[in-house]
């Protein structure tokens, strides 16, 4: 039998609070009214809960505005400015840090390149020292999140299967950032961060019952939204989509299973390809999955044909992908981000065609399938995105009254 879950006064209190903050965060200015209409609560009840998020210093008044109703009312803004959100992801061979607002504002980034076999602890050293520089910089900064190659346990802090990367396993992410910092550190599944920055910083201009982000990247994976909030699983590894197997008598992968989508589709598997087929469009002697990608493209846009067919095997094995992400979950919009996306207009047309063979009208007419758009890279988006998404729900928490006390 599952319990029932009541609400206290305060319980109630932070939702009303976190339903203003993303009104704000979403509209940029609003009025009371507004909000009221948008929320369901009465106006006398949010010129209260605006009157304390004022006190707290997360929103504040801006003049003037002209509301729906064509009435003028006083314009509220959220001091996004005042609450800023370090983001890094952590990558096969790199890992980036950059620092945002809670709009999705970018203020900084940067990226450190490392070799797969490089010493985890290393790695790690050189970005904590990285992310600590940050906080000596900018004062305002409320919480950090970090973006981490799946399947991540979530509650054991550490990574399942990291491809390449064996030394990465026993690593608790958990365990390593929980005293590092004076901020609170929030850790989730890079294609999960993915899917968070879509929905958060995507702009959106209709709503979204379920959102996939279908991340191609070096691995490959899934992260889904319903209704605002991450489907997960019971350990967190939910929508692993890069280890369903496309071909059950394929090779065997390192998690176990054997022809994963992963080991087609993935930047690795197209550096393999373009090594055995294409080496001549190869920038370097020893490139990363990356620069593969990148080559592999131009040289198919340039007419390479043995290029267009890596592009159109890549392209096809992404389309099983998305035909299993639309029978799976029923997205009314799938994005697809990473690395592999930056060949968006020469993989687009042939997923769509394979999405058309492979799912019934009914469905593949309802879905969206887009390249991501995002100006920053969706996986450290999507970690500044897993901090906000916090911020958002406990705005009170991380007020910057809560922050001078």
């Amino acid at each position: 039998m599952t319990g029932v879950i009541g609400k206290n006064n305060s319980d109630l209190t932070e939702m009303n609070r976190s339903a203003v903050v993303r009104i704000l965060q979403q509209q940029e200015v609003c009025s009371r009214a507004d909000i009221a209409r948008q929320t369901g609560l009465t106006q006398a009840a949010i010129t209260k809960i605006v009157a304390s998020m004022m006190e707290m210093g997360i929103v504040s008044e801006v003049g003037i505005i002209t509301g729906s109703d064509n009435r003028r009312s006083i314009g509220l803004k959220l001091n996004a400015d005042k609450h800023q959100i370090i983001g890094v992801k952590f990558a096969r061979q790199m890992f980036a840090v950059g620092v945002f607002d809670i709009s999705g504002k970018i203020y900084f980034q940067t990226e450190t390149k490392y070799p797969f076999e490089e010493d985890p602890q290393k790695v790690l050293s050189a970005m904590k020292k990285q992310i600590h520089e940050m906080l000596n910089k900018y004062e305002n900064v409320v919480s950090i999140g970090l973006a981490v190659p799946g399947p991540y346990l979530r509650d054991e802090g550490r990574i399942a299967v990291v491809t390449q990367m064996s030394a990465w396993h026993t690593v608790n992410f958990i365990e390593e950032f929980k005293e590092e910092f004076n901020k609170p550190v929030f850790i989730e599944h890079d294609a999960n961060a993915g899917a968070l920055a879509e929905w958060l910083f995507g702009g959106h201009t209709q709503p979204l019952h379920t959102l996939a982000y279908f991340l191609v990247g070096d691995g490959v994976g899934a992260g889904i939204i319903e209704r605002g909030r991450l489907f997960l699983g019971v350990q967190g590894t939910a929508c692993e989509t890069g280890h369903i197997s496309v071909d059950v008598h394929g090779p065997r992968c390192e998690c176990g299973n054997y022809g994963c989508l992963e080991m087609y589709c993935s930047a690795p598997a197209i550096l393999k390809k373009v090594k055995e087929r294409v080496p001549e469009c190869l920038p370097s002697e020893n490139p990363q999955s990356s620069d593969a990608c990148t080559a592999v493209f131009e040289a198919a846009r340039a007419g390479n044909q043995k290029a267009m067919d890596i592009v159109r095997e890549t392209a096809e094995y992404i389309g099983y992908g998305c035909v299993t992400l639309i029978n799976g979950y029923n997205p009314d919009i799938i994005i697809i981000g990473d690395v592999v996306s930056q060949g968006g207009d020469l993989l687009l047309p042939i997923i769509q065609e394979v999405v058309r063979q492979r799912v019934i009208p009914e469905l593949h007419t309802k879905v969206r399938i887009k390249i991501s758009d995002l100006k920053v890279d969706p996986t450290l988006y999507g970690a500044a995105a897993t901090a906000t998404d916090k911020v958002l729900q406990l705005p009170s928490k991380f007020s910057a009254a809560g922050k001078r006390g």
